[in-house]
């Protein structure tokens, strides 16, 4: 459920009122279909949710590794589906990105999509297992070089 944000609150019901009609027109509620897997996910097996995270572990440290194999350091994330990389200075992370997928498959997010101080930075998803990961490090490795 990336990028799926639920959240609840509790307390007076006058201030819950309040908040409800702020929040109908200030954004939008997920719509019950996510309501109702976010029911199922917190209601999820404890292993479950450790073998989740650890194939998200997995996967962030053998992209890091990979990473690191071709001189690109990034920061070790501690609870997280991303790993952010610095760019070489004055990159512009919309172009990068744009060119290194145009001209390799391989896509990333720009950093600057998350705002000002995104811009130079790119963001990693770690939706992949870890061999494609590693592939698509050495993709990034050879566009590096040419570009």
């Amino acid at each position: 459920m990336a990028g799926m944000r639920i959240g609840w609150a509790a307390g007076n019901t006058e201030m819950l009122d309040a908040l409800a009609q702020t929040k109908g027109v200030i954004d939008f509620n997920q719509y019950i279909g996510i309501q109702r897997a976010a029911i199922k996910a917190l209601q999820s097996d404890p292993a479950r949710v450790r073998q989740d995270a650890k194939t998200f572990q997995n996967r962030r440290d053998a992209l890091l590794e990979a990473l690191r194999k071709i001189g690109w350091n990034a920061s070790t994330p501690q609870a997280s589906m991303y790993v952010w990389a610095k760019l070489p200075a004055n990159t512009n992370s919309f172009e990068f990105c744009e060119q290194l997928c145009i001209q390799t498959g391989v896509a990333l997010a720009p950093g600057r999509a998350f705002g000002l101080q995104g811009e130079g930075w790119v963001r990693f998803a770690l939706v992949q297992p870890p061999s494609i990961l590693e592939d698509a490090v050495l993709t990034l490795e050879k566009y590096l070089k040419t570009s």
